[in-house]
C-alpha cells in the first residue's frame, strides 16, 4: 500500500544555499531548544547563526554543544548580526511580548514557540503587536508534523477516508512529578500540553468550518503536587448548534496515570468511507471497500525532533515564496481560544460559545 511514504511525512533536508539565506537567530537556550529544536536543525541541514540567552552559561554551553558561531547574552546584539534572517524565539510566555518589540527595532520574521500565548488575552496582544511592527509572526504548532499527525493529515489531504464526521484523541500519561516547572504553572494540562491536542482538533477537521463551543470537565486528585487538574474531558462542535452538524470531536487526556505500562496514545478519525487511527508509530486504517482488511503502516522517525524541523521548514519554505506561515498568529489564536474556553468551561460547568468568548475577551484591548 503506497498511500503514505516517509517522503510524505518526514522532513527533507534544507540545501546549503537555502539555508544559508535563513540564517537561524535562536533567543532561548533552554531545554526545549537543546533537546528538541537544535537536534532538529543539525539533523536536517537550518543554519543556525547564533544563539541568545540572558543565562551566560546557557548561552555559551548551547552554542560549544551545537558548534553554532556565536552568542550572547543581548537580543539587541544578536539582532545587529546580518546574517541573522529569521528569529527561533523559544522562550517562555512572559517575555515574549519584550522581545518582540526589541525584534521590532530591527524586523525579522520570527517563530514563536507554541502556544502564541497562554490566554485569548495576551495571545491577541502579540498577534496585534506584531502587525503594528510589520512582523511576519509564525507559531511553532510542531505536532502538526509529528511523523503520526502528519501521515494522518495527508490520509485526509487524500480524501482516503471520505467526509470525516467523528475525531477522537485518547492519551493516558504521567506529568505530576514533584518539582517540575509545570507543576506550578495554572491549567497546564489543558493550556501548556493540551494545547497541541486542541490545535490538532482544529488542524484534522476538514468541515471548512471553524469550532464553535465546547463542553470541558477536569478532575483533581487529592494530594497531587500540580496546582491544577491533570485530567480533561472536552467534546467540540463545529458550525451551529442543535447537534445536527456533520463533524464532532472528543478529546480526553489523563496525564496522572500512575502504572506507566497503561500508558497510550491515540487519535482515531471516522469518515464516510472508512476509519484511521494511529499511535506515536504506528498509523493504521480501514476502508469501507476494504472488507476485513486493516492497513497497518509503521512510522519511521520521531515528535522530537523530527517536528521540530518539519515545522521549521514549512516556515522558510513560505518566507522563500512570499506565503503566509502555515500556523499563522490569527491562526493559533482560534487554538487559544479553544484552550481558554476549556478552562472557563471546566471552571463554571458551562458550554462555552468560541464567538462570544472572541467578543468578550478580544474586547478587552
Amino acid at each position: 500500500m503506497e498511500w503514505i511514504t516517509p517522503e510524505d511525512y518526514l522532513p527533507r533536508k534544507l540545501g546549503d544555499a537555502i539555508a544559508a539565506k535563513y540564517g537561524i537567530g535562536l533567543i532561548g537556550c533552554g531545554n526545549i531548544a537543546n533537546s528538541a529544536h537544535l537536534p532538529a536543525y543539525r539533523k536536517y541541514g537550518f543554519h543556525v547563526a547564533a544563539c541568545c540567552d540572558v543565562n551566560e552559561e546557557a548561552a555559551r554551553s548551547t552554542a560549544e554543544k551545537f558548534g553554532i558561531p556565536r552568542w550572547t547574552t543581548d537580543v539587541n546584539e544578536l539582532l545587529d548580526m546580518d546574517e541573522v534572517r529569521i528569529i527561533d524565539m523559544a522562550i517562555h510566555p512572559e517575555a515574549r511580548l519584550d522581545t518582540l518589540r526589541k525584534i521590532g527595532k530591527a524586523p525579522r520574521p520570527v517563530l514563536c514557540q507554541k502556544p502564541l500565548a497562554l490566554d485569548l488575552e495576551r495571545a491577541n496582544v502579540l498577534k496585534n503587536e506584531a502587525e503594528r511592527l510589520g512582523i511576519v509572526l509564525g507559531v511553532n504548532q510542531q505536532a502538526r508534523w509529528a511523523p503520526a499527525h502528519k501521515a494522518l493529515n495527508t490520509l485526509l489531504e487524500q480524501d482516503a477516508l471520505g467526509e470525516v464526521y467523528s475525531i477522537q484523541h485518547l492519551m493516558y500519561s504521567y506529568q505530576d512529578q514533584s518539582g517540575w516547572w509545570w507543576t506550578k504553572m495554572p491549567n497546564f494540562n489543558i493550556v501548556d500540553h493540551g494545547v497541541h491536542y486542541a490545535d490538532l482538533c482544529r488542524h484534522f477537521n476538514r468541515s471548512g468550518q471553524e469550532w464553535s463551543r465546547v463542553h470541558c470537565t477536569t478532575a483533581q486528585l487529592a494530594n497531587q503536587n500540580s496546582i491544577d487538574p491533570l485530567i480533561y474531558s472536552a467534546n467540540v462542535e463545529f458550525g451551529p448548534k442543535g447537534g445536527r452538524q456533520p463533524l464532532m470531536a472528543s478529546l480526553h487526556f489523563n496525564n496522572i496515570v500512575r502504572a506507566s505500562r497503561s500508558h497510550n496514545y491515540t487519535w482515531r478519525i471516522d469518515g464516510t468511507e472508512g476509519s484511521a487511527w494511529c499511535s506515536h508509530d504506528m498509523l493504521h486504517i480501514a476502508l469501507t471497500k476494504h472488507r476485513n482488511i486493516v492497513h497497518e503502516i509503521k512510522l519511521k522517525g520521531s515528535w522530537f525532533p523530527d517536528a521540530f524541523a518539519g515545522s521549521m521548514s514549512a516556515f522558510i519554505s513560505a518566507l522563500d515564496e512570499g506565503t503566509p506561515p502555515p500556523v499563522t498568529a490569527e491562526d493559533n489564536l482560534q487554538t487559544v481560544a479553544m484552550t481558554t474556553a476549556m478552562v472557563l468551561s471546566s471552571r463554571e460547568g458551562m458550554v462555552v460559545e468560541r464567538e462570544e468568548l472572541l467578543t468578550k475577551e478580544l474586547a478587552k484591548r
